[in-house]
């Protein structure tokens, strides 16, 4: 009976995703003014490994200052944390060092014991003035007794990012700051697509993007196409407009060369969500203007642009918008476990299919209702 109500203590309501009130984004952590007291802990929340390691840096440097981490810093993984080693580091007198620093990487374990949640709780009553205790972890319950003491002596810090669309402006200030590039926005959103919200990855293409681009101050869609998307969206825009005249043997033609280039479901997904979120709004914009006038203030890449104009015009409004539905369906296929072949081939069908598509999830509401 103890062990299962320590399991649901620690599960709580994880599978929501968030830290709870009192969690701040990294954002904020990296922000904060230097001349803030250390903590006595710190929780770092989430999964991105780029994230995470921007935190520890930061966290160390707060903490230890220039005093050498050989000295000063214990690491280890939770499946393998002995909690009372972890207290004797904590209350051991730092040499050479302001404080010491413990940090426990993959806790989720470590905390999923009642016994060792009791004690840390214990101990963060009263913690030493000279240690400060540091758990990673993937789930967060905020509701734990040991969650609301580390909001209130220490810091919970989300280390995942939960506005996806701010993504490109970021990468926009990652470029300017670290190698004084102006990325424009159709280029960062290109990377957004295509990559997602894996930061290491968008960081690397942005490092490889300022190699490439030399002394050139800007970096723009083109770049992003020959460098990282390979080129790729010329074809792209070959399998929308054979979406667009229902001709699924050469879509699913199409799909076969993207498959044998190596690409990925989710990456193909995120190219043919921006192309179609290109035709929405050239779509729009062509009640009032001209197709080409459409295309230049939709930001439309000039090598798109054909492929744009022979796609709007075959199109209905009611079509473009199955079309983009399928795109989000697939997009969480893709990323949810079903077999990435599969869900490929069931997109091509929705979206060279429109009437098939919109019935098929009237039927997926009906027995979800």
């Amino acid at each position: 009976m103890r062990l299962t109500m320590a399991r649901t203590e620690y599960k709580g309501r994880k599978e929501k995703g968030g830290a709870g009130p009192g969690a701040v984004r990294l954002s904020h952590f990296l922000n904060e003014d230097a001349s803030q007291p250390v903590r006595p802990i710190y929780i770092l929340h989430g999964t991105d490994p780029y994230l995470l390691e921007q935190a520890r840096r930061a966290l160390r440097q707060r903490a230890l200052g220039d005093a050498d981490p050989g000295l000063a810093l214990v690491e280890c993984q939770g499946p393998d944390a002995v909690l009372a080693d972890v207290l004797d580091s904590l209350r051991t007198l730092p040499f050479l060092a302001p404080r010491r620093l413990v940090s426990i990487r993959e806790a989720d374990e470590f905390l999923a014991d009642e016994h060792r949640r009791e004690v840390l709780l214990k101990y963060l009553e009263a913690p030493v003035p000279t240690g400060t205790l540091c758990l990673e972890v993937k789930t967060w319950n905020p509701l734990m007794l040991i969650a609301k003491r580390a909001v209130e002596i220490g810091l919970v810090i989300q280390c995942e990012s939960d506005k996806p669309e701010k993504i490109p402006v970021w990468l926009q200030g990652d470029a300017k700051k670290r190698y004084d590039k102006k990325l424009t926005f159709g280029a960062a959103q290109m990377l957004a697509e295509y990559i997602g919200q894996d930061f290491a990855s968008l960081v690397s293409a942005v490092d490889r993007l300022a190699a490439y681009a030399g002394d050139a101050a800007e970096i723009d869609e083109t770049a992003v196409d020959a460098l990282i998307t390979r080129g790729h969206h010329e074809q792209v825009w070959d399998l929308a407009r054979a979406a667009s005249q229902r001709n699924t043997a050469r879509a699913l033609e199409l799909l076969d060369a993207f498959w044998a280039d190596g690409m990925e479901a989710p990456n193909l997904v995120g190219l043919l969500r921006m192309e179609f979120r290109h035709l929405l709004s050239v779509k729009t914009l062509m009640r009032r203007m001209s197709v080409d006038a459409a295309m230049g203030q939709a930001a439309v890449p000039w090598p798109a642009q054909a492929g744009v104009r022979d796609a709007v015009r075959a199109y209905s409004d009611e079509h473009l918008a199955d079309a983009y539905q399928s795109l989000v369906d697939a997009d969480f296929d893709a990323k949810s476990g079903t077999d990435p072949r599969m869900a490929m081939e069931t997109l091509i069908h929705r979206l060279c299919d429109p009437l098939a598509a919109r019935a098929a999830r009237a039927t997926a509401g009906g027995f979800m209702g």
